[in-house]
């Protein structure tokens, strides 16, 4: 079964699966051009991301059009200067949802989207088998509780949770008897500082949520970090990017563009490759290389019974198949006589002693 069909079983399957699955995060990058739309399912596939996540947010849902409330003092002003104009900008137009699923479908790669209330999760919810929920709206449980109804598994993220509202959550899903999410550490800062990014943290969310998977989601400006997350357990990534970084887009100065999306992607799959199991393993290739150890020659020749002593041999490459091993050298020392005759620059082998 494929990552794709075991994620759409049950999200907490993948913890059975060596793969992380990857989400390339389009976000608003499209600009309500759905043939960009489409170019951005291009780059995501072409990428090796498993699935490209949209926001199907409406501004009546997510902000208020009070300007006494709404005004935006941010860097995000230059779009508007208010919340709800703003989101009206970068809305995913509702027709574009069954067509962007659509041409996903075709280009076989997951298209998923974040929902952000009723109206939202109404317009995408028949088309996206995982459904996320952002991190603004990680303690919005009214949302949490029509997501639950729908019996799908849902990836949350905790940008700007402290850790007592990330156990609330995890209660949330107990009291409601619901097993079936992910969590994501993540950092709700545009673009998000190295030093507070806090990749140890999802060593903490592991013992908070022991039977959940938990994953990453990254607003750094590089790649770094989501490459790291995997070798410190994540099991889901989400990055943003963008078709350029200068395309006017209000996510696309923190996203990746095509080539370090691939770049990022590749290096994951690589981590994936190199985790190996619990226990020290030493593969043909590296057997192959024992040569690369030492074996004791004779500095001279000696016959029959001679005792070995210091001076006598030296520890050289190549470690040779049958000869003593160099560990065994304080063994035989002062303690055992050859058997046999050994020959200048001859190595000393099992049967000599």
């Amino acid at each position: 079964m494929n990552i794709l069909n075991m994620i759409n079983k049950n999200l907490n399957n993948l913890r059975n699966n060596r793969k992380t699955f990857v989400i390339a995060e389009a976000g608003s990058n499209h600009l309500q051009d759905l043939k960009r739309a489409f170019e951005l399912v291009d780059i995501a596939k072409r990428s090796g991301a498993d699935a490209i996540k949209f926001q199907s947010f409406t501004a009546n849902e997510i902000a208020t059009k009070n300007f006494k409330f709404n005004k935006i003092n941010n860097k995000f002003k230059k779009f508007s200067n208010n919340l709800h104009d703003f989101y009206k900008k970068f809305e995913l137009p509702e027709e574009f949802n069954l067509k962007i699923s659509k041409y996903c479908k075709k280009k076989k790669i997951l298209f998923l989207t974040s929902v952000f209330g009723k109206e939202s999760l109404g317009l995408s919810h028949k088309l996206s088998p995982i459904i996320k929920i952002a991190s603004f709206e990680a303690n919005y449980y009214e949302l949490f509780d029509e997501v639950i109804k729908l019996k799908k598994p849902i990836i949350v993220s905790t940008g700007c949770s402290s850790e007592k509202q990330i156990i609330e959550i995890k209660k949330f899903f107990n009291k409601k008897k619901y097993k079936n999410y992910a969590i994501l550490h993540c950092g709700s800062a545009y673009p998000l500082k190295y030093e507070d990014v806090n990749l140890n943290y999802i060593q903490g969310l592991k013992k908070i949520f022991p039977q959940n998977l938990i994953g990453y989601s990254d607003h750094t400006i590089g790649i770094s970090t989501c490459m790291a997350a995997v070798s410190l357990g994540a099991r889901i990534i989400e990055k943003h990017f963008t078709i350029s970084k200068d395309d006017g887009a209000p996510d696309s100065f923190f996203s990746l563009e095509e080539g370090e999306l691939k770049l990022m992607i590749g290096g994951i799959r690589e981590i994936e490759k190199s985790f190996g199991v619990s226990k020290k393993i030493l593969t043909k290739s590296i057997k192959d290389m024992s040569k690369g150890k030492r074996s004791y020659y004779a500095l001279e020749t000696f016959e029959k019974g001679t005792l070995i002593k210091r001076n006598m041999l030296k520890a050289m490459r190549p470690s040779v198949k049958n000869s003593l091993s160099v560990d065994q050298y304080f063994d035989i020392l002062n303690r055992k006589r050859l058997k046999k005759k050994l020959k200048k620059d001859f190595p000393l082998m099992k049967y000599h002693i």
